[in-house]
Formats: C-alpha cells, structure tokens, sequence
C-alpha cells in the first residue's frame, strides 16, 4: 500500500434531493476500484490481506459507525456509514487512503451506495455478467462484518436488500444462464461430444489452461492430466499427473479429451505427437496461434477450435444481455422498496419515542392516584375523575401549545398534519 499522491474525486450527488432520501441512508458511502480500470494482478497488489482488519482501520474512525471491505478478483470496494451525512466527505477520505491509492478511486454516497451494492450482487457489475460468485462473496463479507461487529445498521439492511434482490434475479431471469468462461463453455463443448471423460488431458499451464481444469473438476470425477514444460501446482488435476512437454505423445494415449492452450508459436500437436490419439477423442484448441497442426485438423479426428468455443460464450452472453433491463427493474425497485422501509425504521423510532413518553406519563398519574386512594383522601370516583383529567392534560399539554403557536404562524401544515394524524372530524376552514 502506498499513499495517496492525487487529489480525491469528486463525490457524486443524491440521485434525488436529499430531503427526499432518508438521513440514515445519506450516511452512507462508498469508495471502490474494479476491474474497469485495474487488471487482476494489479487488484490482487491492491486488496488487503485481512479485510476485516481494513474495517477495523476504519470503523476507528470516531465518525464512522459501520465499515465493510468487499475484496474479489474483480473489485476492493469499501462500504460505511457515518455518523452524520456531513461526516462523509472526512470518512471517504479515510478509506480512499486505507485504499493506498486515489488516481482512479470512484465514489458512492447516499442512495448511489445502495443502488451499486444491489447491481454488484446481481452480477451487473461483473467482469462476466451475471456470474454467480459474487452473490456468495457478498453475502459472506457482510455476515462476517455482522459477526465482528463492524455493522449491523443501515449498511446491513442495504447489503440483505442486495442479497435478496441477487437471489432472485438468479431464479426468476436468465441473468446467470448459460457458461460464459473459456473453461466452463469448453466443457459444455466436451460433454456434448464425449459426455462425462474419464481422462481429459490439458495442454498448457497458464490462465486459459486454468481455467479449463478448474472447471473440468468442479463438473467431473474424471481423471485430468496436465502436459507442460514445467510442473504447475497450482492446477487441480485429482489424481492425474503431470507430463512434460516432451512427453505429449505418450500423455494423449487414452485420453477422453484433449484441451490444448499453449503460448507456443508453431503447433504442438502434430501428426506425429497425436499418433495416439484415436477418431473418438476430442480436442478442444484453444490456443491463437493454434496448438493443432494443419494436417491432423484435416484427419478423422475431430477437433474443435478457439472460434467455436467464442461463439458458445457469446450467445450465453446474448442471453444475459436479453435479462439486463428486467434486473435493472428489479434493482430500481429494490431501492426505492428500501427508501420506503427507512423512511418506516425512521417513523418506527419515533413511535417508540412517543410510547415511552405516555408510558412514563401515564406512570406519574397513576402513582399520583394510588396514593391519594392509599391515604383515603378522597372517594375512588373522583380519584378516577381527576387521573382522566390528568392523563389527557398531560399527554396533549405540548401538543396543544405547539398547535396554537403555530396557528399564530400561520403554519397550516402543522394543523393539517394532526387533523390527518389523529382522523379529527372538525372542519379546518378559517373561522368567520
């Protein structure tokens, strides 16, 4: 982490007035890169080892209350409330240098955090659209942060709405149908020509070659063997084994399928190296330039190459982009669906305020009238009476001077309101 060396971005306004948008959601923030503008080496420099230690950082704040670090291979985001609203612009400041850098931060504030939260955890913010994982991340990033006490308020309620709204989109639109990775859409080409393989063998090591492996072990049981110039850990191959290069020959012997994605400049897979390789078995070229020569194209075995796997991708894709606009709906309505509930947990305070406020009347009167009944003062009647009197006095003695004083200024909308409050019959005109 290095520290900021460029001024802060402007923050973005309230979708809405703020009088519209309720304070508690003013409070909110939201400071972020993704992969827009990093790649995923540079957000993996960038991400913090311990996110829960970065929320600890800047919950210190002493005007922030709830702070939570979203860190995935296509985002580090950073999510707050503060006290106030005005603490936001001192709170963003915090976090963009917890962040370690400020030339390409982007920032949130208000409703925007709520809003962008929900597309995250619909997939509308992802590198690949729809894509499931981020669902999960999100969700745990947020129990996590419930757990130690990170949050727990508004932001909390905004992450369940995000939660809620990306589970649904997932089983109610096509938002996540379809394989939109090299690795899963390879796959999806293997099982419809082979079914589930017993051996596939992966040629190459690197990000595709990854990708593909990973994908055949999250699908198969099947066996996955590795051919490269070097071992490569990293790859999940079961109880497959490694080959190296010079042993390609002898590694396609057997082999179900045949996956190959090598940086190299000239054909690997020759009439020679695929001697072994029967008409039965597929390969799956995934390599520009290509891995497959020419003339065992031109064989009996059958080989499938980079452009047919794109085209698989691409009308998966098709088919995400057709439910963009239907999870847009689902997200406006989300937020405003969440606006309405803050504005009630405002309206809910409030009521509780005024219950504890007649609870506490209530006590001093009848304490008042258990005594005088105690004492024998006066006839259980009027003791009645008067504690009637009493409660009434009480309980609307602020009321009544606040509704005259506004009278005198003029101020109908205080008059109108407790009309409409309390469902009072009389009429409102003026008097003649």
């Amino acid at each position: 982490m290095h520290a900021p060396n460029s001024a802060p971005t402007d923050l973005q306004a309230d979708p809405v007035p703020a009088r519209a948008v309720p304070k508690s959601v003013r409070r909110l923030a939201c400071c972020r890169i993704s992969h827009g503008t990093h790649s995923t080496d540079e957000l993996g420099a960038i991400a913090p080892d311990d996110t829960l230690a970065l929320a600890r950082r800047i919950k210190r704040h002493d005007r922030v209350t709830e702070a939570v670090v979203l860190a995935t291979c296509n985002r580090v985001e950073v999510y707050f409330s503060t006290r106030t609203p005005a603490d936001r612009d001192a709170a963003l400041r915090v976090a963009r240098e917890a962040l370690g850098t400020c030339e390409t931060v982007k920032t949130e504030t208000g409703l925007d955090v709520v809003e962008h939260l929900t597309r995250v955890a619909c997939g509308l913010d992802s590198k690949v659209l729809g894509e499931d994982h981020v669902l999960g991340q999100v969700r745990r990033t947020f129990e996590a942060a419930l757990e130690e006490g990170l949050a727990g308020g508004v932001l909390t309620r905004a992450a369940d709405t995000a939660v809620s709204v990306g589970r649904t989109c997932r089983d109610e639109t096509e938002i996540n149908e379809g394989r939109v990775s090299y690795g899963s859409a390879t796959c999806e080409i293997i099982a419809d020509h082979v079914g589930s393989p017993s051996r596939l063998v992966v040629v190459g090591a690197g990000e595709m070659a990854t990708s593909v492996a990973n994908a055949a072990a999250h699908r198969w049981d099947g066996r996955v063997d590795v051919v490269n110039r070097t071992t490569a850990p990293g790859l999940p191959t079961g109880d497959g084994r490694y080959w190296p290069l010079d042993d390609l020959e002898s590694a396609l012997v057997e082999a179900d399928a045949v996956v190959t994605a090598t940086g190299a400049a000239d054909p690997v897979l020759t009439p020679e190296t695929a001697a072994g390789v029967g008409s039965d078995t597929l390969i799956v070229d995934l390599a520009t330039p290509p891995d497959v020569a020419g003339t065992v194209r031109e064989s009996a075995i059958p080989v499938v190459d980079l452009d047919a796997v794109q085209d698989r991708i691409d009308d998966a894709v098709a088919g995400r982009k057709e439910a963009v606009p239907a999870v847009e709906d689902a997200v406006a309505d989300a937020v405003e669906t969440f606006v309405d509930r803050e504005r009630e947990n405002r309206a809910e305070d409030t009521l509780r305020a005024l219950h504890r406020t007649a609870a506490a009347i209530r006590e001093t009167e009848l304490e008042r009238a258990r005594a005088r009944l105690e004492n024998g003062e006066d006839d259980p009647e009027t003791v009645l009476e008067d504690f009637a009197s009493g409660l009434t006095a009480a309980l609307l003695g602020s009321p009544t001077e606040r509704l005259r004083t506004a009278a005198r200024n003029g101020d109908d909308a205080v008059i109108e309101a407790t009309h409409r409050l309390f469902e009072l019959d009389a009429s409102l005109e003026e008097p003649e």
